[in-house]
């Protein structure tokens, strides 16, 4: 595990320097850049996996900043391979790397016979993952914003050469707020029809309401994007605001009932 462990740091660590030297000199090195990147996508998936198997009815910590490390680099991947962009590779990556190294620090887990089910690992990898495109689309919008008070200024050429467009940012950005809510409506619903079949007498709590209004406020952004004309500086904000508002399901405590599985271990019925 531990082997695991340094490979993905190592190759997070290689992928991110060879991305910002592309952007710096303005030339692609595939080779280099994918190489090191798919090395730590594979090692970092092998982990997860092993941590998931050995974790029987317990969640660890360090499972979430493994996943969450996972997450991002899989919409690193979606971004890169299906809209084309390399950019947000170079802020993506470092998390990535931050999260694995954070792994190592965590103790402590959680109890309970649900952990260990085929629907909790669905529903945890697809939540992340829908948080990780609404933090890229955050960071998009924070870049768009950036931009346009650089190109107000007289380092204009600066702006344009290492950013995307202004017109590229703002189509990026929705993408990936379409992507978010996508990924993170299936991740819910993997978690209500598990809670459901899992819990006996399971009654939604404040972070399953929060979430369900998180998904609300994206499907909004969505729909309202032609009617209202999202774009520019309002769909930049509300991105960002979006973002900060989706930070709460890191904060709010979770329902008692979400602990309480139907059928008590052996362990739990010695108590």
């Amino acid at each position: 595990m531990q082997v695991l462990l340094v490979s993905t740091l190592l190759a997070y660590a290689l992928a991110t320097f060879f991305r910002v030297k592309e952007r710096v000199a303005g030339r692609l090195m595939p080779l280099h850049a994918n190489l090191s990147f798919w090395l730590g996508l594979v090692c970092n998936l092998v982990l997860a996996l092993e941590i998931f198997a050995l974790g029987e009815s317990h969640l660890h910590y360090r499972t979430l900043f493994v996943v969450g490390a996972l997450s991002l680099s899989l919409s690193t991947v979606a971004i890169e391979r299906v809209l084309k962009e390399t950019f947000f590779s170079i802020f993506t990556l470092p998390v990535s790397f931050v999260f694995m190294v954070c792994s190592t620090f965590v103790d402590g887990k959680l109890a309970g016979a649900h952990f260990a089910q085929g629907w909790f690992a669905l529903h945890l990898l697809l939540a992340i993952l829908g948080e990780c495109f609404f933090m890229i689309a955050a960071v998009s919008s924070v870049t768009y914003l950036f931009v346009v008070r650089r190109l107000k200024r007289k380092n204009r050429l600066r702006a344009v050469f290492f950013f995307p467009p202004l017109a590229r940012l703002d189509d990026l950005t929705f993408k990936l707020i379409v992507s978010g809510t996508v990924v993170f409506a299936v991740g819910l619903a993997a978690g209500l029809y598990g809670n459901l079949r899992h819990f006996d007498a399971f009654a939604p709590g404040g972070k399953h309401i929060f979430a369900a209004l998180l998904l609300l406020f994206y499907l909004a952004l969505v729909i309202a994007r032609r009617p209202l004309k999202l774009a520019g500086n309002r769909l930049a904000m509300l991105a960002v605001t979006g973002f900060v508002f989706s930070l709460g399901l890191v904060f709010l405590p979770d329902n008692e009932l979400h602990w309480k599985p139907l059928q008590t271990t052996v362990q739990e019925a010695a108590k």
